[in-house]
């Protein structure tokens, strides 16, 4: 794969290479005189030297507190009191604002003696229901007692008749009763069954059906269930009036300072300027920045990396940062490119210097440095295959050495090299030629030590 230099050159490395280029035609027009005195092609060189060098990702984002919260409020009820500005400091808890809640008040109060005669009314009726549901079960007994008596009779009916239909059934066979006194005997059997099967016997006894006992229950149950579910309503219906009532007033939910005041005396709750939120408190003791990082870098970027913040309002000094959380997700750029970004936050190590939540600041984050190397201009370059590349050296006798390199950090305009040949004060060609082979006679224009 090719290395990124190759691929896009920055803006200033094209500028820089216009001006060079311009040195040596100016001093290609001084030296025509002497050119054919001249032994092989001009060059331009770098002095090789060690140094340090740095990848920094420049991300811009306006500061922020490292908490904050926007206090809103659904209550329709007038502000009757303001206790902040914009600027004070609050601690969790505290009472921002106050809500006129005199309605509320006697709403509450009303509800409070409504519920309460609910409950009375609910004690009186379940005792009158107790008393009733207590007479329908003596009442009941009584019925049963009734029906045991009866049942009694009918079970001597059905005996009687059970016996005089199995008498005539062997009777009828030898035609000593007639058929017609046979199919009597017989219904009244039946009838006598049929009369018998409907009560309701236990071991001898006559009890309640189901549905007698579920009727009674019921009477009961249906009542009170009624009750019970009006009482509830009314208890929740007075909670959430509680609320509102402590809703009124408005706290802060951290500690901060606060930043922003959207609401005026006299104003509802819920109709600020532009429905924005009430009060915004934010923690701006820390601040830190949201920044973007674009889906080609974002494999660059670790949480715990230093960055370096600056900003306008810093008159050229910067302040420490290090990144603190890195989305696990990306989302959408806001330009619409296709490009992704996920989003980082880079929080304020230290003093603040004069920082401020809400300005402009642009991170410098470290992403790979090497130190004591050897470092040339991106321009010395030049391609070899596809995954080599090299350098070119002026030697002694003033010809040109291929010498291969690998590369390690890389920066818009420089390039850390590596090669067991190479040592300080190597003159490396700037901008070589494909013309500028091994062994070519060269003559040097100069030498840039940057």
């Amino acid at each position: 794969m090719k290395k990124e230099f190759f691929v896009k050159k920055k803006k200033t490395i094209i500028v820089g290479a216009v001006v060079l280029a311009g040195v040596l035609g100016i001093g290609f027009m001084k030296m025509q005189g002497n050119a054919a005195n001249t032994a092989g092609p001009m060059v331009n060189t770098y002095a090789l030297e060690k140094k340090n060098i740095e990848r920094t990702l420049s991300l811009k984002a306006p500061l922020e507190g490292t908490e904050s919260a926007e206090i809103v409020s659904n209550l329709h009820y007038e502000v009757v009191n303001l206790f902040v500005k914009e600027g004070d400091r609050v601690k969790k808890g505290q009472i921002l604002a106050q809500l006129d809640s005199e309605s509320l008040l006697k709403d509450i109060q009303k509800m409070e003696q409504d519920l309460e005669l609910l409950m009375i009314q609910d004690k009186e009726s379940s005792r009158n229901e107790n008393q009733s549901a207590e007479q329908a079960r003596l009442d009941l007994e009584e019925k049963l007692k009734d029906r045991q008596v009866a049942y009694e009779k009918d079970l001597e009916t059905l005996n009687s008749a059970k016996r005089k239909y199995e008498s005539n059934k062997e009777l009828v066979k030898i035609g000593a009763v007639s058929e017609e006194d046979f199919k009597n005997s017989k219904s009244e059997f039946e009838e006598a069954q049929r009369v018998v099967n409907s009560y309701t016997v236990k071991d001898g006894k006559v009890v309640a059906t189901q549905a007698e006992l579920k009727s009674i229950e019921n009477a009961k149950n249906t009542a009170s269930a009624s009750r019970s579910k009006s009482i509830a309503i009314a208890k929740m219906e007075l909670e959430r009036k509680k609320q509102d009532l402590a809703d009124c007033q408005i706290k802060s939910p951290i500690d901060g300072t606060i930043t922003r005041v959207n609401i005026k005396l006299g104003r509802f709750a819920n109709e600020t300027d532009d429905d924005k939120p009430m009060f915004v408190v934010e923690n701006i003791d820390k601040l830190q920045m949201k920044v973007l990082v674009s889906e080609y870098d974002i494999d660059k970027v670790k949480v715990g990396q230093k960055a370096t913040v600056s900003a306008d309002i810093l008159a050229g000094k910067t302040v420490e940062g290090v990144v603190v959380r890195i989305s696990p997700t990306g989302e959408e750029k806001a330009s619409g490119s296709g490009e992704r970004v996920i989003p980082a936050v880079v929080e304020i190590q230290g003093e603040k210097q004069g920082l401020i939540a809400g300005i402009n600041a642009k991170a410098k984050i470290m992403i790979a440095q090497s130190k004591n190397t050897f470092v040339v201009p991106i321009d010395c370059l030049l391609q070899e295959g596809e995954d080599s590349v090299k350098v070119l050296r002026v030697n002694d006798q003033n010809k040109v050495e291929s010498v291969p390199v690998t590369t390690g950090v890389e920066n818009d305009l420089e390039v850390e090299i590596f090669n067991d040949t190479l040592k300080a004060g190597d003159r490396i060609i700037l901008s070589p030629t494909a013309d500028l082979v091994e062994g070519s006679e060269v003559t040097e224009m100069g030498q840039s030590m940057e």
